[in-house]
């Protein structure tokens, strides 16, 4: 974070300054989103019932209070474009069972390998956050070349076969499962590319 408020003084020198434009901000659409994806959390992690019906009103109270403002929050045109709503439905899919496995890896590995916090934290989540770094670097290399469907396609076949490896071989190697953390994170991090 501070580097980041050290590089503002570059940037307003690089940026170029744009025309402005006076457009209104759907204050209404951003609330109606807000609470929308609120009672939707709240139903996932309470299982209230009560919480998926508020849900359904507020969103669907959302979507048609999009299609009648003239500068929506979010454009509905989105929601016809079938490519992009299938990207977005298979990046939060493969990311809600990224964020799943991280969770469990720490219980996993202190189950299997008894292992402290200290070294499940050093030895396994450490090396494979870090990846991300080169798998992120790689994985914009790739997408000029090659573009960003092969890269989504090898993303996510680096993280079904790191599964499946360590679905088969969990008790192998706790060396094995670090070494697949490594091409789990660097899997997503080639989907989110």
């Amino acid at each position: 974070p501070m580097i980041t408020i050290v590089t503002i003084p570059f940037l307003i020198k690089v940026m170029v300054p744009g025309k402005s434009t006076k457009n209104t901000l759907d204050i209404v659409g951003i609330v109606l989103m807000s609470i929308s994806i609120i009672c939707f959390m709240l139903f996932t992690t309470n299982y209230n019932w009560t919480f998926l019906i508020l849900f359904t009103i507020f969103f669907v109270i959302f979507i048609k209070h999009i299609s009648r403002v003239s500068n929506p929050f979010i454009n509905p045109k989105l929601g016809k474009n079938i490519p992009f709503m299938l990207g977005l439905f298979s990046g939060g899919l493969i990311f809600s069972i990224v964020a799943g496995f991280i969770s469990m890896v720490p219980y996993m590995m202190k189950t299997i390998y008894h292992v402290n916090v200290a070294t499940i934290g050093n030895s396994v989540i450490f090396p494979g956050t870090m990846s991300v770094i080169v798998f992120g670097y790689f994985g914009g290399f790739l997408v000029d070349r090659k573009g960003s469907l092969f890269v989504f396609i090898l993303g996510s076949l680096s993280i079904s076969i790191s599964f499946l490896t360590i679905a088969f071989f969990v008790e192998f190697s706790m060396w094995l499962t670090t070494f697949m953390f490594i091409f789990v994170m660097g899997g997503l991090s080639f989907t989110k590319t």
